[in-house]
């Protein structure tokens, strides 16, 4: 649902704080403000409605938005199976924020929020402002997470969900209200969640606390602190192959093996052999120092700790991947109004993140007859030095009467650390740290020096509002995504001795590879008349440095990775919204989007190109419809939900098309007394039978495709109060 266009932008203009209170009445799923640099917020109710019974997947809420397309094989979103779509592009140059900050890594670690403390979810589809996107990519958008603050009165939340598959979870969270003497306001939350895998053996569980204070330190100094533990544990859904999905109803439940065959090669595939672990600690602050009215100075460090482990099938072994990564940064910030019209943003965004990717330390192993694993090889062992941002930018926004203005610059250096591998044949199944005292041998052609990637980042728009029913703006902004530096190394590493007898060295293969730089330009139109509101958006984008994968002939078939790819991306999006009175509300939004190749790919010994010119990339579907309405009679709130996904390529070439399909939610409230509410919510009404994660990135050029079918009727129960 889409809102009338305000003019300036919540990013750009330094307003006294406002603490944001839980909406109990909000019938408005998302907001668009159709600005220079245009963006879309998935509110409370949305976050409330769209979030479902499981309230822990970032990704989940946004569905409804346009150009967003949301896949998983997991009804309650807790599995981190999952991707994402906007615009055509796939979320692996998305930039994923909790309040502006890229706090969590770009490898490991699962939603760190539940979903009850976020007050609203921003999603930047086009050009941004300088200060929104931060991270290491934002080539293909951004989403940011802003937390709901501790609240000014004492209060209590709780819920208590039940759903289908043993689905069950639990929520509480404590506001202590704004202490008279000391002026703190704090809460603290904690859930618990858990269920069955849908299909196959195994299941998913997640535990969460976390902690918001808030503290006013003299007149001109406020402190805001957030602390976050989270720990998850889950056995994965297998995927099928493109042959397994042209029968599709007789490989609907097709999964990893449920029990013990007590051969080796076949047990890898053993459901407790295909699991993932993740222990995390997060940490964000910001600290809000008043220079002067309208005038101030913030600094905002985040840490982030992830210990995790993936376990996965390799041929006939089962590969252990321990993921051990710390993420330190910090933003120092200006923010600055001045008379009425001007708004100025100069800020410096500084990072280290320690690896992987690329991975550092992969073992193979065998599944022995009681299930347990036995080392058979190190498969991976290496050494790489922490990956360095620096980032500085200013936003500068102004508004003349009906006009807003606004530009900026940001400047993005991205330090890549030499990798140095070591050969694996013959070392023991320690621990990483312990297997340096047996002095393993450097692999001179597995070793690539420091390189600094530095690239400006400029975005301009004009918004103008001719009267009070109309409005339109134009926008441009480049956006960065990151050199994809791990399937690089860890192709070579698994085809070394290949790629050896042709010459060619880790470092050959990095020079390959290079940012993504996406430049986007935004054409919207905005309508409000009464109740009735649209919002219709021309895209399109030149996108270079794309990162394709190339199985290469002229070298008897090696696969590798190559920055080299151009592409162009346009299409159109509306969103709409009515509200035919105080029962009853429509809201819908539509896409039609496409990316194609502008040439063929060619290789790295100069062999014949790969022809992908005007090829559209994997997993883009054309169209995509979305749409509902909420029903209101006295306590009682209905809200159907349609989604309609087109046809998609696995690859691209476009020899595996995968159909569109639709798929109908229901979901319901009905407020027993005060505010105590019973909801439901029936996922996949008619029990569609259908493709839905399609893992391919949208820089694959073979055809080794996994693909994830949608989960069935799903349904679940949530009891919730506040008090």
């Amino acid at each position: 649902m889409v809102v009338a266009p305000k003019l300036g932008s919540a990013e750009d203009i330094v307003l006294d704080e406002v603490t944001v209170t839980p909406a109990s009445h909000n019938t408005e799923i998302w907001v668009s403000e159709p600005q220079p640099t245009p963006k879309s917020s998935v509110t409370q109710a949305g976050i409330d409605l769209l979030g479902g019974a499981g309230q822990t997947s970032l990704y989940a809420p946004l569905n409804l938005v346009p150009s967003f397309n949301y896949e998983s094989p997991d009804p309650y979103g807790l599995s981190p199976t999952r991707n994402i779509n906007i615009r055509g592009k796939s979320d692996f140059h998305v930039t994923r924020n909790i309040e502006g900050l890229p706090v969590t890594g770009i490898v490991g670690g699962t939603d760190l929020i539940d979903l009850e403390n976020v007050a609203q979810v921003d999603v930047y589809r086009g050009g941004m402002p300088a200060n929104q996107g931060l991270g290491m990519s934002n080539a293909t958008g951004a989403v940011d997470q802003l937390l709901l603050a501790p609240q000014e009165k004492f209060g209590v939340i709780g819920k208590q969900a039940l759903g289908s598959f043993g689905f069950r979870r639990s929520f509480a969270r404590i506001d202590t209200g704004k202490q008279s003497t000391t002026g703190t306001s704090a809460f603290i939350s904690g859930s618990t969640s858990a269920t069955d895998k849908w299909k196959g053996t195994g299941d998913i569980s997640r535990d969460n606390v976390m902690l918001g204070v808030s503290q006013q330190l003299g007149d001109r100094v406020k402190l805001d602190l957030d602390v976050v533990y989270n720990k998850f544990s889950g056995h994965t859904y297998r995927p099928l192959t493109y042959s397994q999905v042209q029968n599709l109803h007789a490989n609907y439940d097709f999964d990893y093996n449920a029990a013990l065959t007590g051969n080796a090669a076949t047990d890898a595939n053993y459901y407790d052999a295909n699991r993932t672990e993740y222990e995390n600690y997060a940490a964000l602050a910001k600290i809000d120092f008043k220079l002067a009215e309208r005038q101030h100075l913030l600094l905002k460090p985040y840490y982030w700790n992830d210990d995790g482990v993936i376990y996965s099938a390799n041929g006939s072994n089962v590969q252990k991947w321990r993921q051990q990564n710390d993420n330190l940064g910090g933003v120092l910030e200006y923010q600055g109004r001045f008379g009425s019209h001007t708004n100025l943003v100069v800020g410096y965004w500084a990072q280290s993140m320690a690896p992987p990717p690329p991975p550092t330390d992969q073992t193979l192993n065998r599944v022995n007859a009681d299930g347990s694993l036995s080392f058979v090889r190190r498969s991976t062992l290496a050494k790489i030095d922490p990956f360095i941002v620096n980032s500085p930018y200013f936003q500068l926004t102004e508004t003349i009467g009906q006009t807003v203005v606004n530009g900026g610059l940001r400047y993005m250096d991205l330090g890549v650390p030499k990798m140095q591998y070591y050969k694996t044949a013959g070392l023991p199944g320690v621990s990483y740290d312990q297997i340096w005292a047996y002095n393993p041998t450097p692999d001179t052609n597995a070793a690539t020096v420091e390189k600094n990637y530095g690239e400006f980042l400029p975005n301009f728009g004009i918004r103008q509002q001719f009267n009070a029913e109309w409005g339109a703006s134009v926008s441009y902004g480049r956006r960065f995504g990151r050199p994809d530096w791990g399937p690089q190394a860890s192709n070579y590493i698994s085809k070394e001795a290949a790629f050896v007898a042709k010459g060619i060295t880790l470092q050959t293969l990095v020079n390959r590879v290079k940012p993504e730089l996406s430049d986007q330009i935004d054409l919207s139109a905005s309508y409000k008349n009464g109740g009735f509101n649209i919002i219709s958006t021309l895209f399109g984008a030149k996108n270079q440095n794309r990162q394709v994968m190339v199985t290469d002939p002229s070298l008897g078939g090696l696969s590798y990775f190559q920055g080299t790819a151009k592409t162009t991306q346009y299409g159109i999006e509306f969103e709409a919204g009515y509200q035919l009175n105080d029962s009853l509300s429509f809201f819908g939004s539509g896409t039609v989007a496409s990316e194609t190749y502008d040439e063929d790919t060619p290789t790295l010994a100069g062999g014949k190109n790969l022809a992908t010119k005007g090829k559209q990339i994997p997993n883009t579907a054309h169209t995509l419809f979305k749409g509902g309405l909420i029903y209101r009679w006295r306590d009682l709130a209905i809200s159907p939900i349609v989604r309609n996904v087109g046809k998609r390529y696995g690859d691209s070439a476009q020899t595996e098309d995968v159909k569109g399909y639709t798929v109908f939610d229901l979901n319901a409230s009905y407020r027993i007394w005060h505010d105590i509410r019973l909801s439901m919510s029936l996922q996949n009404v008619f029990n569609r039978e259908y493709v839905s994660q399609i893992s391919a990135n949208d820089f694959s050029l073979n055809s080794a495709t996994a693909y994830y079918v949608g989960a069935p009727r799903t349904l679940a129960f949530t009891l919730s109060g506040r008090f």
